[in-house]
């Protein structure tokens, strides 16, 4: 599995890098100036809103009740998150605008690459729930999609969630890999963190243990998955092959926590939980160093691109 993980086949061709150091070259040209304005633009303008604050707090606890006092204290608090949100506005906008001009950059070696911010990839209405990924919300953050080597995929940051307020759970935050495989499944499989006996008592009452279990024969995968599908005597060979062993490796390159996976026809999903932003660049201060920021990025990818070569090809 290690060998397919060819990095250095995988980077970017002398034309594309050429173009990313140069992207980057004029960000950090311009990322100088752009945070000196955000500084300034943030003293004044928090300044100011701090001014004005004290002065409402004055007339508040002088003029009227001092039990408005506390009400106008939560309410200025709230106006100083927008007020900080507006005043940060501009250098967001600048690393945005980066973004969208280095992303494709930086992963040149996919074929068709495509990148959008913000937009619900068009996999996540087919996406298996329930005993895989239970969600009733989704938030989505950078999205690239593309082709390489004749595999089309798309990549999205994403945060799945169930209920709101205070009965909030996330159920998932990191990247949803999704790709098409050449043998469609049968049926539904999937692999997801082995439930604990509260949760496995909820599934139960509510008819989510309907799926066959399967184990792996791997001790270390089987110790934190679960293999559960609707064809056993089709997901049999595969739970005990290809399958164990690519989220085998996967457990040892991301240990933030369980790597899930759902094959359903000819989807294969591939949930990879990270804490981190997996586009993550620096904040508008900080210059941008290639081997720091940028080589990062692409090496995860090519991990989930061999992968996913790996299991696009088990039949």
């Amino acid at each position: 599995m290690d060998a397919m993980v060819d990095e250095a086949a995988l980077m970017p061709k002398d034309a594309a890098l050429e173009d990313l150091q140069a992207a980057v070259a004029a960000y950090n040209a311009a990322r100088p100036k752009v945070a000196r304005d955000m500084y300034i633009s943030v003293t004044l303008i928090l300044g100011v809103y701090l001014l004005f604050s004290a002065l409402v707090l004055y007339l508040v606890a002088t003029q009227i009740e001092a039990d408005w006092t506390f009400i106008a204290l939560v309410v200025l608090f709230i106006g100083g998150t927008f007020v900080w949100s507006f005043a940060v506005a501009p250098a967001k906008r600048f690393q945005q605008g980066l973004r969208d001009r280095m992303l494709p950059l930086v992963f040149g070696f996919v074929d068709e690459v495509r990148y959008a911010h913000g937009a619900a990839p068009r996999f996540i209405a087919g996406m298996p729930g329930k005993e895989f990924v239970p969600r009733d919300r989704a938030v989505h953050g950078d999205m690239i999609a593309g082709a390489q080597d004749g595999l089309a995929f798309t990549l999205s940051e994403t945060e799945l969630s169930t209920g709101s307020g205070k009965s909030k759970q996330t159920t998932f935050k990191g990247v949803i890999f999704h790709f098409v495989r050449e043998e469609a499944f049968p049926g539904l499989l999937i692999a997801a963190r082995k439930p604990n006996a509260v949760q496995r008592f909820v599934r139960d009452l509510f008819g989510g243990g309907a799926l066959a279990l399967v184990t792996s024969g791997n001790p270390e995968v089987d110790a934190s998955h679960e293999f559960r599908t609707d064809r056993a005597e089709a997901a049999t060979p595969l739970v005990q092959g290809a399958l164990a062993k690519a989220l085998d490796y996967l457990a040892g390159v991301w240990r933030d926590d369980v790597v899930r996976l759902a094959l359903k026809g000819h989807d294969c999903y591939l949930l990879v939980p990270t804490k981190k932003d997996f586009f993550e660049l620096p904040p508008v201060d900080t210059p941008i160093d290639f081997d720091r920021y940028i080589r990062p990025m692409i090496r995860d990818l090519v991990t989930l691109l061999a992968t996913a070569q790996l299991v696009r090809r088990i039949g």
